[in-house]
């Protein structure tokens, strides 16, 4: 059946604004936001019918120095301010990481890709060499002793592995550029860090680039963005698709923005002429078919390269002015020291689900058992509480 839509998605972003510029106006005053509960003196957060505050002086340095990065637009713009902070800056404290963990199992792959693009090219040879890759896999897990026994881990980076060496050539037989750090050491652009300020941001931006890619022989300059996904579903953004997500695209149009403008290896910049997401372990992906006007699944069966365009002006556009309304809303959350709440259908699926005031949890089936699954007050307690 299709999709009968109304809203068109520039409408959807514009209400969006507009409904933050409200949220603002109707925020205490820095006075009413930092008195914290007087029962939980030694709290470092907790939450009330606003939102999250921080008790504690070091957290709150830490809002006050924290660039703006993709993964911050995210949490503040397309998700929960609260949660954001809370998860950033709280959760490590009081929920411990398990193997089955999707953010310990892709840092782990990560590391593994790291390791083995950082050998000299005339060591790991032109093409995917398996053997050097599984001891770089090895090596990853060996960094993680309290993990790296796990049965379902294991099993989960062994496919994760065998399928990305499987992808072909122009996923895995790259030159991977170089450049230098701020101390001028140079080495392979694998988990590439970049700060710096961009036009109309106050904060400074950073992000940090899994593999950047020589895409010239000929101009060193130019290169093309990598990011390694480790989730099973993929999609390719159109602002048309029933769940548009823009997450992806912003990253790596944000990080294309910072390349052209970090100095430290060419005094003009990088000239990055595209991006890729790199999905070994996708089973499908979703595609906006513009004849029919409707979302499509297709299947994949060696995972998922997928090419976006950095360039497009709409989405530089769009990607700045969420970088600049991050930026302004972390220094006016850290001078009212409030991070509010915006609930929504994943609530179910946030930390903070079981003792948040604002959650909205459905009466579905896996929303109930994701909210259960969550952790109770006295988990939570040491770190956050609600008055």
């Amino acid at each position: 059946m299709t999709d009968q839509r109304t809203d068109s998605p520039q409408h959807n972003h514009q209400m969006q604004q507009q409904e933050h510029q409200m949220q603002q106006q109707d925020r205490p005053t820095p006075q009413q936001a930092q008195q914290s509960p007087e029962v939980h003196p030694d709290t470092p957060a907790w939450l009330d019918g606003e939102g999250l505050h921080l008790a504690d002086d070091q957290l709150k340095r830490k809002i006050s120095n924290k660039p703006v990065s993709a993964s911050a637009i995210s949490g503040l713009i397309d998700g929960c301010p609260a949660k954001f902070t809370f998860t950033s800056l709280l959760a490590d404290t009081v929920i411990p990481k398990t193997p089955d963990d999707p953010r310990v199992r892709g840092t782990i792959f990560h590391r593994a890709c790291e390791l083995y693009y950082n050998i000299a090219p005339q060591e790991r040879g032109e093409h995917i060499d398996f053997e050097r890759f599984e001891e770089c896999k090895l090596q990853a897990l060996d960094e993680n002793p309290d993990m790296e026994d796990d049965p379902g881990l294991r099993a989960w980076l062994e496919s994760a592995s065998q399928r990305f060496c499987s992808m072909g050539p122009d996923s895995t037989d790259v030159t991977v550029a170089r450049y230098r750090t701020d101390n001028g050491t140079e080495r392979p652009a694998t988990e590439m860090k970049i700060s710096l300020h961009l036009d109309g941001v106050r904060r400074r931006v950073f992000g940090a680039i899994d593999r950047l890619v020589a895409a010239s022989p000929d101009d060193p300059r130019t290169v093309i963005v990598d990011d390694f996904k480790t989730g099973r579903k993929a999609s390719v953004y159109s602002e048309h698709m029933r769940f548009a997500d823009f997450s992806y695209l912003r990253q790596q149009t944000l990080y294309a923005m910072l390349l052209e403008h970090d100095t430290r290896t060419f005094e003009n910049g990088w000239n990055p002429i595209g991006g890729r997401l790199l999905f070994p372990l996708a089973e499908q992906v979703t595609v906006h078919d513009e004849g029919s006007g409707q979302d499509m699944q297709l299947p994949m069966k060696n995972g998922a390269l997928i090419c976006l365009d950095v360039k497009d002006e709409s989405h530089r556009k769009r990607t700045l002015e969420e970088a600049a309304r991050t930026s302004d809303m972390l220094d006016h959350e850290y001078e009212m020291n409030l991070y509010e709440y915006r609930p929504s259908n994943l609530c179910a699926w946030c930390p903070l689900a079981r003792i948040c005031p604002a959650a909205r949890i459905s009466d579905r089936e896996n929303a109930q058992q994701a909210a259960a699954g969550q952790p109770d007050a006295a988990t939570l307690a040491p770190a956050i509480v609600c008055a």
